[in-house]
């Protein structure tokens, strides 16, 4: 066996192999990671060049999603095709990159077989040396990468491209770029700085409140009433911007390119916001206002007129404004069963404070004369209603002076007790028709008279009865006062309408139309009283003073006033001033003259005085009661009994000269005594009903010892008629015409009972106003004027 040396491979060619190896796993690797270094290049031109951030948040994360997908299935593809270079690559890449033929490095690596004679071996030998002496000459080469094959159209030189002008683009601002580009939340700050927004908050129409402008100084929180119109606009940015309130969230809507829109209503929440490529534009922290259910009250008992109409005096309010306001009547015994609703006029439109006073004649409805329940509802925009207390009252009832009038209404109210017993009134009414002169022999009230008898003797099921009594209560009224009732109710309306038409500003046109018909409906009313005098018995008439008598005149003056007031702009004050006239249309009496002697005048004074003074002390115990007060009513336990005591002197003073008391006084001086202990006992509640009794009986000792003057003096007129001009009075006023409620004012009236037509500053105002609207309409006559003079006084007097 021959032992042959085989020389050993230099460093050299140690370090050439480990170059070898590197240079075949660079060239194993690339190709497999070049999918995944497109997709990066291809994000990295898209960051550099910012286009990320100009996208919604939603579409950068579907981008940021999609990229980190295909990279992680382009480095998943990598693994699979990449393999790590084993055996004698190395030697083999050496080899061919160095040219050399017969693989001198795998030759070295051989060996010869162990039976080879001493010739082979030493040609063995000799060919390793050879080997040996070729290794040292060779080389490693470059490494190729191969992507001529992976990438045929050599996009790679695109993306290069790509990459360096996005550098370029980016410059310093390409760390931040790419920070953004795999941060969707964050906005490109070159967008948001040129950003700009308008937001209005506009409260509901009702409310009568400004818009308000919310800017990036807005402090808060802001009040917002419920229901306000939240409208945004963004001028600006790239993408849509979103509306936040609390964690409920819309987008804008786009207006063109670099603008959008957004609204919505606030019902709730406690914080607006507005972002926009995830950067806060602007935040408020806002309080919704709830709108709060109105209130209304009594502002007095409710009471009567002369003429029997229901007086309710109310006062309501409302954060931003009363809608309407109703009555809702019950009867007394039964407070579940059916209602009777009035709806009640308001002032003015939309009130946040409201006084009013409302007329209606209930004499006509069946619960006339019967205790009933009021309460008062008030209604805001929003449908809310608040109620006011319950007052116990007993409705106007008719009094009837013609005894065919009296009995027709007595059978009325038979018919609603015991609607059985129609045959029974059927033969009353034929006997009342046959006395014809009892009622001037008026063929209508006789027909109808003939006509509810035959309709209750035909009527089988009852269903005759209401529309008989509701002819039954006209023939009533036509048999007692004749045209009077129609003309008043028409008065009403027109009266009505005319105050509407000013609460709402109507146009002067229609303002002067309805002063017309309030005129004629006036003049019409008059003249129906007229002749209700001619027929009427001078007994029914109340006698007072001539000096305080209330003529036509002076209710025309009125009108007129209120008329100029009109005109001239002075709505308010004219709807005023109806309102007194209102009242004092609503509270006429007929009346006549009366004398009496210096003693009678005082007495009569006298009565007046402690009527006023026991209206007021009603008053108080109302209110008192009504807002819970039970404290400090020792004041007024001491008046009610120095009136008290008033009334026992006036009295004995009576009976000293002779003359006998009405009944009236002395039952006002024991509701008077109850009175002062209810409220020594700090209960104003109990003091209600005594302190009424009162004022009651003193009015009937008024009204009887009225009559008692009267019986005496009425045949002072020539031949004992009375006389010629009786005028007319207003109701609650004393029988020598001065006014007992005093509550509102004087209702036009100076201290003396007398219409006061004196001018106040206002009034001078109105009347300087009225005479520049004359000079106005004078010079528009004049036609001689020059053309542009009068059609610039024509567009003032369209102002007017």
């Amino acid at each position: 066996m021959v032992d042959i040396v085989i020389p050993s491979a230099p460093a050299a060619l140690k370090r050439r192999l480990g170059l070898a190896t590197a240079a075949l796993f660079w060239e194993r690797l690339w190709p497999a990671l070049w999918p995944a270094a497109c997709v990066v290049g291809i994000f990295l031109a898209l960051a550099l060049f910012d286009i990320p951030a100009m996208l919604p948040n939603a579409l950068r994360w579907i981008l940021l999603a999609v990229f980190v997908i295909a990279l992680t299935a382009a480095l998943f593809e990598a693994a699979n095709r990449f393999r790590l270079p084993r055996g004698d690559a190395a030697r083999r890449r050496i080899e061919t990159a160095s040219g050399m033929r017969h693989r001198p490095l795998a030759a070295l690596q051989d060996k010869l077989a162990s039976n080879a004679d001493p010739a082979t071996a030493s040609l063995w030998l000799a060919h390793q040396r050879r080997m040996a002496d070729a290794a040292r000459r060779m080389k490693v080469g470059l490494p190729a990468a191969g992507l001529a094959r992976r990438d045929p159209y050599a996009l790679r030189v695109a993306l290069a491209l790509l990459l360096l002008l996005g550098a370029v683009d980016a410059g310093d601002d390409w760390a931040a770029r790419l920070v953004r580009a795999v941060s969707p939340g964050i906005a490109a700050p070159g967008a948001a700085a040129a950003v700009s927004f308008d937001v209005w908050v506009t409260p509901p129409d009702y409310t009568g409140l400004p818009p308000q402008f919310l800017s990036a100084t807005t402090a808060g929180p802001v009040a917002v009433p419920i229901g306000s119109t939240l409208l945004a606009q963004v001028h600006g940015g790239r993408n849509p911007p979103r509306l936040k309130i609390d964690d409920r969230a819309s987008d804008f809507a786009r207006i063109d390119e670099s603008n959008f829109k957004d609204s919505a209503t606030i019902a709730a929440g406690k914080r607006i916001a507005i972002d926009q490529d995830g950067r806060s534009l602007g935040a408020w922290p806002i309080q919704v206002v709830p709108d709060l259910p109105p209130q209304v009250t009594f502002a007095r008992p409710p009471s009567r007129s002369a003429r029997m109409a229901l007086r309710l005096d109310y006062t309501a309010g409302d954060d931003y404004g009363v809608e309407s306001i109703k009555a809702v009547i019950h009867r007394a015994d039964d407070p579940g069963g059916p209602a009777l609703t009035l709806n009640l006029p308001l002032p003015g439109q939309h009130l946040k404070d409201a006084r009013a006073t409302d007329y209606t004649d209930l004499t006509a409805n069946l619960w006339a004369g019967l205790p009933v329940q009021i309460e008062l509802q008030a209604t805001d925009a929003l449908g809310q209603v608040g109620r006011s207390e319950i007052v116990q009252t007993v409705l106007p009832e008719r009094v009837f002076h013609n005894p065919i009038a009296k009995a027709i209404v007595e059978a009325r109210k038979q018919l609603t007790l015991h609607p059985s017993d129609k045959e029974v009134v059927a033969e009353t009414l034929s006997d009342l028709s046959l006395r014809p002169v009892r009622f001037n022999n008026d063929i209508v009230a006789f027909m109808a008279l003939r006509t509810a008898q035959a309709r209750l003797l035909l009527d089988r099921d009852g269903s005759s009865i209401a529309p008989v009594q509701e002819l039954l209560w006209q023939t009533a009224l036509r048999i007692e006062d004749g045209r009077a009732p129609a003309t008043q109710q028409d008065l009403r309306n027109a009266m009505q309408a005319l105050q509407d038409a000013l609460a709402r500003n109507a146009p002067n046109d229609e303002i002067e139309r309805l002063m017309r018909q309030v005129q004629e409906a006036m003049n019409r009313y008059f003249q129906a009283l007229a002749q209700q005098m001619q027929h009427m018995d001078p007994s029914q008439m109340q006698a007072v003073d001539p000096s305080q008598m209330m003529s036509l005149q002076d209710l025309q003056k009125m009108l007129d006033r209120a008329r100029d007031m009109a005109r001239t702009g002075a709505r308010d004050q004219a709807r005023n001033l109806l309102s007194q006239l209102q009242q004092m249309l609503e509270n006429l009496r007929l009346a006549r003259p009366m004398q009496g002697n210096g003693s009678q005048n005082q007495m009569m004074s006298q009565m007046q005085q402690m009527m006023r003074q026991q209206q007021q002390l009603l008053d108080r115990s109302f209110n008192q009661s009504r807002n819970g007060q039970s404290q400090n009513l020792s004041g007024d336990a001491q008046q009610q009994e120095a009136l008290r005591q008033m009334l026992s002197q006036m009295m004995q003073r009576l009976q000293q000269q002779g003359g006998q008391a009405p009944q009236g006084l002395s039952r006002a001086e024991r509701a008077m005594r109850g009175a002062a202990e209810a409220l020594q006992r700090g209960q104003p509640g109990q003091a209600i009903g005594p302190q009424s009794d009162a004022l009651d009986a003193l009015q009937e000792a008024a009204r009887s010892m009225a009559n008692q003057m009267l019986g005496r003096n009425y045949g002072d007129g020539p031949g004992g008629e009375p006389f010629d001009d009786p005028g007319l009075h207003q109701a609650q006023r004393d029988p020598f015409g001065r006014l007992l409620d005093t509550e509102e004012g004087n209702g036009g009236y100076d201290d003396g009972g007398q219409l006061r037509m004196g001018k106040s500053a206002n009034d001078y105002a109105l009347d300087k106003a009225k005479q520049i609207l004359d000079e106005l309409r004078r010079r528009a006559g004049e036609r001689s004027r020059p053309a542009l003079e009068r059609d610039y006084i024509d567009r003032l007097l369209k102002e007017f």
